[in-house]
């Protein structure tokens, strides 16, 4: 399985899923929307050749869609990865990788979907707090959920907190690609 993973800032989660050792799935490009994402430097120093394509170099969604996918046609993609990708995948990439696009989210989905969810659910007071990770469907969030782990959050700081959902996040997403596309 030829992966490719999209980015849009830090890479934390990408380089998670690089170092994870996998026998038949393969990590071979990075994708993101971001010139000046830490994920580039990240892809450097691990040998992942990167992609750089600007939103805002194009006219609108489907050109961009249509120029990212062209790519991930010629590198023969097999499965999409998205790893802290701000961008919500269009029906142009959608349709070409039905069931073949995954997410991880910072919740327990199907609550708190979308942008700060951790936040979210500490504000909101939650006992329990989580990752999910799950395919990629035209609605945000609300694809199947593939895997989730949680924890009590107790008197931990918001901080805290944050930092153990990407403690699990960096545990959680190489074992899921591990066992669903390592076969």
């Amino acid at each position: 399985m030829r992966i490719a993973v999209f980015a849009s800032g830090n890479g934390s989660n990408f380089e998670a899923i690089v170092r994870k050792k996998y026998q038949k799935a393969e990590i071979v490009l990075l994708v993101t929307d971001n010139k000046n994402a830490y994920c580039i430097e990240r892809s450097r120093r691990l040998k992942i050749p990167c992609r750089i394509f600007p939103y805002n170099d194009y006219q609108n969604k489907q050109d961009y869609e249509i120029a990212v996918l062209r790519l991930l046609k010629k590198e023969n993609i097999d499965i999409i990865v998205l790893a802290g990708y701000m961008r919500i995948i269009g029906s142009v990439i959608l349709d070409a990788y039905r069931n073949k696009i995954i997410n991880i989210h910072p919740s327990l989905l199907p609550a708190f979907k979308g942008r700060n969810a951790i936040k979210q659910a500490y504000d909101y007071g939650v006992k329990i707090i989580g990752v999910s990770v799950h395919y990629v469907t035209a609605e945000v969030d609300a694809g199947k959920i593939i895997a989730q782990e949680s924890f009590r959050i107790g008197n931990r700081s918001f901080e805290e907190v944050e930092a153990k959902i990407h403690r699990i996040e960096h545990r959680l997403y190489p074992r899921v690609i591990k066992k669903f596309f390592d076969k």
